[in-house]
């Protein structure tokens, strides 16, 4: 490792006789190393090893979870992670071994997963003879498998996810990870390299620390059975998870139970047996119970009814598992190799000539490990609320921000911009932020746009406007932030994407057609959905009918807007006056051509309407002033307007703000959630069109309400240089919080007859607004201000 470019030359290993495009979608692979281990004088505190893989790795240290990894990321950029063994070695011989599963680099497997063209394990450290340039031994673990497509089920959904399995137990591979296992029928590892003689070939993986912190795997139980089936009874099966106690399912015997947690969650799950050749284990995971479709299988979606997630009747619908038990050992075991989003777990086990006894039934309960410092108090109703967004949100955080644990995973721009946001009001830890913004400029593509959904191991689908949010996202962290030296690294990505634009502007000055091949997609709309196109769903009609959307051209303003503040803070004052000129040309386009007496049309002379049309009027100040506030009265009354999603009703809160109406409109606005809470969701759902998810990070957006509405803690200046406090009293009586921001955390406290106190952990200029009335006012810490009772 004293090499200073080792990262280039790490030593990559593989099997032999490997053939890339037999791995349809993806395959196991198990890798060892055993050593003889004394501990020197003296002894050694760390033992560091460097640890990556292609695909996806699971170290082990004499048996022991040591590592999961490599982080996710993209092709210009390889992630490894260290790591520590000194704890798991003992005196004598020792084992390290590693399980990869490799994605084929051909044929889509885990969406979000990226694969090279070659596949390799590689470890190094300098205190051991353990590194991969030294013999390892290695061999396929053909009896575990990934489900391929072609055996998925469509009634859930696209095949995004592609990481269940279904697993023949070998028997032969009994202790594999653990010091005397005989290893003598393995292969030897090769070296893998794409390095050709006399060529400047470089190394296909450019290897960079991880960047975020480990997940941590927090072990956990399941909460209680909600049904069972056959010889079993429901108490066994209490009294197993709960107790330990093991349950005895005799030969010839079927029995299926209902597990719950009492709120969805992403944990590993493991599965403890002993006996029972033969038995056949099916293991399905669910957000709840709902309509029974009348078939299990589907090469299609079907329409799903989803209703209170606490009603256990009806069926559960979800990705499975399928484990065999075979003759040989004592003991078995199994987890799958990703973690599983679920509130529901079924578990059904057929047994043949002999009894299975199931000792064990864990849980490891995993996601991004944010250390959240923002705490609120408001009252019971907001109180759930805001819980309920926050596990939302920790549900979608892992190596990625993703749009939804349960059947997709992916990092979408739109997605993640609201996602990073409320990140910044929830906790100083920004890694994962600072990840993801770099992630989705690396994906820049000659066009000027990033792909809307980053990382990817297979090139997807282009969605144009989701571009325009990563630059919402650039400000973003400039206003939490400041970070100047990233603003200055995206602002040629924000040009180009704002290029990319400009060009598509048509003879009326409207942003016209996209790429043929770009899906226009603008939001998940009943109305704006065509049964089995869905690649020309979700964008207003207008848009093929006038060959422009309204919407596109708004919100592109609305991005420039963005980013003239961008220029400004790093001083491009011409780009930023050439960004505003462009603003006002398409404000005047807009007016020209889309508006009516009292709404503007969702295309040019096209007499169709959404909310989305008249949100972007208002925010992009196209129409300002009474007329806008009475557009947004109109808007948010007028059920015949083709519905905002719960995503973008982030965007119909940003109007009410905007158009003063805030409080006056906040009861309705909050409709959704209050629904959702009445079907005893315990995170947020998708949207109202389809049931595919429970739990989406876009939906979570009371956090930014609650932060800078309710308490009214926003920035003025980038990095809260300036803050303005101004919490709405008139929507809760009674409050108290402590809120995060970068120059330190402000209380804040309220109450019937009581005046407003505010306190602050660091100094910082502020702008607070009580009755209407602002003051200026320098908060330090130890020294509240109090204002008094309206």
């Amino acid at each position: 490792m004293a090499d200073t470019d080792w990262n280039r030359s790490a030593p990559w290993i593989w099997l032999p006789r490997y053939r890339e495009e037999d791995n349809r979608p993806g395959r196991f692979f198990l890798f060892r190393k055993t050593f003889h281990w004394h501990a020197p004088f003296p002894d050694p505190q760390r033992i560091p090893v460097l640890v990556s893989a292609d695909s996806r790795y699971r170290l082990f240290v004499n048996g022991h979870r040591v590592s999961f990894g490599p982080c996710k990321s993209h092709p210009g950029t390889w992630y490894y992670e260290t790591v520590d063994i000194r704890p798991y070695l003992v005196a004598g011989e020792n084992v390290v071994s590693a399980r990869v599963l490799r994605y084929s680099a051909t044929h889509p497997g885990s969406l979000s997963i990226v694969s090279q063209p070659l596949p390799g394990f590689m470890l190094i450290t300098s205190y051991l003879d353990i590194a991969t340039d030294s013999p390892w031994r290695c061999r396929e673990e053909a009896s575990a498998r990934i489900i391929p497509p072609t055996e998925w089920n469509y009634i859930l959904g696209p095949p995004l996810l592609t990481n269940n399995e279904r697993v023949a137990e070998d028997a032969a591979l009994t202790g594999w990870q653990t010091a005397g296992y005989d290893d003598a029928a393995w292969d030897d590892a090769v070296p893998q390299s794409n390095a050709v003689k006399m060529l400047p070939v470089d190394s296909l993986w450019n290897l960079t620390p991880r960047p975020i912190p480990a997940l941590p795997e927090t072990p956990g139980r399941f909460d209680g059975i909600v049904q069972s089936t056959g010889a079993v009874s429901a108490e066994q099966w209490h009294a197993l998870i709960r107790d330990d106690q093991a349950v005895r399912i005799p030969a010839g015997e079927q029995v299926v139970v209902d597990l719950r947690v009492d709120a969805l969650l992403t944990a590993f799950v493991t599965f403890r047996f002993r006996g029972g050749a033969g038995a056949k284990v099916r293991i399905l995971y669910a957000e709840c119970y709902e309509k029974d479709l009348g078939v299990d299988t589907a090469p299609f979606p079907l329409p799903r009814t989803k209703a209170n997630r606490s009603d256990a009747t009806g069926r559960l619908y979800g990705p499975q598992d399928f484990y065999t038990v075979t003759a040989g050992q004592p003991a078995h075991a199994f987890e799958p190799f990703w973690f599983r989003c679920f509130r529901y777990v079924q578990l059904a086990i057929d047994t043949t000539t002999e009894p299975l006894t199931l000792t064990a039934i864990a849980l490891r309960e995993t996601s991004y490990p944010l250390a959240i410092t923002t705490q609120l108090d408001a009252g019971a109703e907001l109180n759930q609320i805001w819980a309920i967004s926050l596990r939302t949100l920790q549900n979608c955080r892992h190596e990625t921000y993703e749009d939804c644990p349960f059947y997709e995973q992916n990092q979408f721009a739109a997605d993640s911009r609201l996602q990073l946001l409320f990140t910044y009001q929830l906790s100083p830890d920004d890694r994962l932020a600072r990840k993801t913004l770099e992630e989705f400029h690396a994906s820049r593509t000659p066009d000027g746009l990033i792909v809307a959904q980053y990382p990817t191991g297979h090139p997807t689908k282009q969605i144009p406007l989701f571009s325009l949010f990563w630059i919402l996202m650039v400000h973003d962290h400039m206003m939490y932030v400041a970070d100047r030296s990233v603003v200055r690294r995206y602002l040629g990505t924000v040009d180009g994407i704002l290029e990319h634009f400009e060009a598509r502007l048509d003879q009326r000055g409207l942003v016209g057609h996209f790429d043929p091949n770009a899906w226009p997609f603008v939001d998940w709309v009943q109305e704006w959905m065509r049964p089995g196109r869905i690649f020309q769903s979700c964008m207003p009609p207008a848009y093929y009918a006038a060959g422009a959307a309204t919407v596109n051209s708004l919100l592109y303003a609305y991005a420039l807007m963005h980013a003239a503040e961008l220029c400004d803070w790093v001083g491009r004052q011409s780009t930023a006056e050439e960004y505003r000129a462009r603003v006002q040309a398409i404000r005047s386009a807009v007016n020209a051509h889309c508006s009516t007496e009292s709404l503007y049309q969702d295309g040019p002379g096209v007499e169709q309407y959404s909310q989305h049309t008249q949100i972007f009027a208002i925010l992009s100040e196209t129409v300002t002033g009474a007329a806008a506030t009475h557009l947004l009265r109109r808007t948010v009354a007028d059920a015949s307007l083709a519905q905002c999603s719960y995503a973008m009703q982030f965007y119909v809160f940003r109007a009410a703000d905007k158009a003063g109406l805030y409080g006056e409109l906040l009861p309705a606005l909050l409709h959704p959630w209050r629904a959702m809470v009445a079907q005893n969701l315990t995170t947020w759902a998708e949207d109202a069109v389809n049931a595919r998810s429970d739990c989406h990070g876009w939906s979570a957006s009371p956090v930014h309400e609650m932060v800078t509405q309710v308490f009214g803690v926003t920035p003025t200046a980038p990095g809260f240089a300036r803050v303005r406090i101004a919490p709405r009293r008139e929507v809760v009586e009674a409050a108290e919080g402590v809120l995060y921001t970068p120059r330190g955390e402000v209380q804040i406290q309220w109450g019937r007859g009581r005046g407003l106190t505010v306190e602050s952990t660091g100094e910082m200029a502020a702008e607070v607004v009580v009755a209407g009335r602002a003051s200026e006012c320098v908060l330090r810490p130890g020294q509240p201000v109090v204002f008094d009772a309206p």
